[in-house]
């Protein structure tokens, strides 16, 4: 009894979630096999699951995702400008030129990032 005592006084969190009705068949059930009650199983599997370390933390995160959503709002900008422009004009040939090698630069940074992001997610 006291050990049980010990135990409780450690295990001091409380965890509460909402399953359907065949999710929670599922787990009695699961649980059932190896002798546990519903409650015990899904606390070993939660316990024992291995969950990935986040490679960024939150504030790392929010940067990057902001650095992102700028970039992404300058590759707009810039499409949007060159669809504007006039390409018979030859005065206009030189900032084409120039917005084409940026959309360019911004395009394959956008895209070594979305890469960098895939592979951080495996």
């Amino acid at each position: 009894m006291s050990n049980q005592k010990d135990v409780l006084q450690r295990q001091s969190e409380y965890v509460q979630f909402r399953i359907s009705k065949d999710q929670y068949a599922k787990l009695k059930q699961s649980g059932e096999t190896l002798g546990l009650s519903p409650n015990l199983y899904a606390k070993q599997l939660a316990l024992r699951s291995h969950l990935r370390k986040p490679y960024f933390n939150k504030d790392d995160f929010q940067t990057l995702h902001l650095e992102l959503t700028r970039q992404g709002t300058n590759l707009n900008q810039i499409a949007k400008r060159l669809n504007q422009l006039d390409h018979h004009n030859p005065d206009n040939q030189e900032v084409i030129k120039a917005l084409r090698y940026t959309y360019g630069v911004l395009d394959q940074t956008q895209k070594e990032y979305q890469q960098l992001c895939r592979q951080l997610q495996k």
